[in-house]
């Protein structure tokens, strides 16, 4: 195993002032798995990597505090490059990490301890495998940005690895005010953030110290034909999209399998630029949350009809951006410390989703070699945090969920699973 510092090589210096966004994620490190079908070269990946720094400083920065206030740090500071050999095979470094057992593929980034200074914010491990294969974990610490953000990173790598101009970012140095000017006018009217109170903060605290281990992550592979069926056999008249339909179908089932809860309120990750015509290659966490309550028996037609309609309606409806950084500069250094979702409660955990689909993670590739697999690694602290992804090949959508032990064995069940894949026909195509 070898281990160097890839810095940019042409440092800068400055500092980009988080918002009320990337307050909120302060504590969470994002990690994926691009697995390929044959050897890299790690000489030629450090190089195009330390290249690609120069346009994305703030994968190299560190984060401070100034004023009661994050910041990220930009002076060239490094990323941790990592190169290590396995005699796993491409298949069993899958199957490992579907098994929510893939640590080793990754070198993750510490979230809180990335949060106080004591850490980088981003680091990359190459895993050579048996059979000549090959294994890209990228971890970044989730203040730096968005699926977007690390998805125009990685597109930017594979330009430098191949020669090609590297299509430049825009980043800006107080994104709080860069949103303030350039969000409609139009949106939510109320916040959705809140300040945890003391005894919220306690239960959160003895919750991460005691049963957040003990957490699994939840895997369903939907097929694309048994997404394809959905919509027909809820009698929608409206169209909805493939996120719309394995959400409701999910959130459906999440209630169905949990007889003590009755009401739960889902969030769903929207990405602003998109709804709001800001550019997307505006890095940082340019996103906010979609919130709807769900309640037992609701048909999964119906959440999906609500999801569609207030998808359609969010930028003069939903959102919530200026007003929840309203809120946070509001609050203070103390209280803003304290800032979390509205959706997020430490008694009873609710569902939040995002949305990985769509982001172009099969045509990241190097060496014209393209990935085999793509997949996230849940080590995420909060349950009820999920993921939707493209499964292998670019076909049908996994669907990750971090879910507590009891939780988990419910959406295990056999009558569950049944449930989850009755749109499913013996002729459906599955993962090899």
């Amino acid at each position: 195993m070898s281990t160097q510092l890839i810095q940019p090589r042409h440092p800068q210096r400055f500092d980009i002032r988080c918002n009320v966004g990337d307050a909120i994620v302060a504590n969470l490190a994002v990690h994926i798995v691009f697995f390929f079908p044959r050897r890299l070269e790690a000489r030629a990946l450090t190089g195009a990597f330390a290249q690609v720094l120069d346009s994305f400083p703030l994968f190299a920065g560190r984060l401070a505090m100034s004023h009661g206030r994050m910041r990220i740090r930009c002076a060239g500071q490094g990323v941790p490059f990592t190169t290590v050999s396995s005699g796993r095979t491409l298949r069993q470094a899958i199957r490992s990490a579907s098994e929510d057992s893939g640590g080793w593929l990754i070198d993750p980034v510490n979230g809180p301890a990335a949060r106080w200074v004591r850490g980088p914010l981003c680091k990359v491990r190459l895993t050579h495998l048996a059979n000549e294969a090959a294994a890209i974990g990228f971890s970044w610490h989730h203040t730096i940005g968005d699926m977007q953000t690390a998805m125009h990173f990685m597109n930017a790598w594979v330009a430098a690895a191949a020669g090609r101009p590297v299509a430049e970012p825009l980043i800006v140095e107080d994104r709080a005010a860069y949103l303030d000017e350039h969000l409609p006018t139009d949106g939510a009217r109320e916040p959705g953030v809140r300040c945890l109170g003391w005894a919220e903060l306690a239960r959160s605290g003895l919750y991460l110290a005691k049963d957040a281990r003990s957490q699994r992550t939840l895997n369903l592979y939907f097929t694309d034909d048994e997404i394809a069926r959905m919509p027909g056999a809820y009698g929608s008249r409206m169209r909805l999209s493939a996120n719309d339909v394995v959400c409701a179908h999910m959130s459906e089932s999440l209630m169905r399998a949990d007889p003590v809860v009755d009401r739960r309120r889902l969030a769903i990750a929207v990405n602003t630029r998109k709804r709001c015509g800001l550019d997307p290659m505006l890095a940082g966490n340019i996103l906010t949350t979609l919130n709807l309550d769900l309640r037992r028996g609701e048909a999964a037609s119906a959440i999906a009809e609500r999801i569609r309609h207030s998808v359609d309606h969010f930028s003069d409806e939903h959102c919530d951006m200026r007003i929840n950084q309203q809120f946070f500069d509001a609050a203070g250094s103390w209280r803003a410390a304290r800032c979390v979702s509205a959706a997020f409660d430490p008694v009873q955990w609710n569902p939040i989703i995002t949305n990985w689909s769509g982001f172009g993670v099969y045509r990241i590739h190097f060496e014209d070699t393209w990935p085999y697999y793509c997949t996230p690694l849940m080590r995420l602290p909060v349950a009820g945090l999920g993921a939707l992804m493209e499964g292998a090949d670019g076909h049908g959508l996994v669907f990750q969920m971090s879910l507590p032990p009891r939780e988990f064995e419910a959406m295990s069940s056999p009558a569950v699973r049944e449930h989850l894949h009755r749109f499913r026909c013996a002729g459906d195509v599955l993962p090899r």
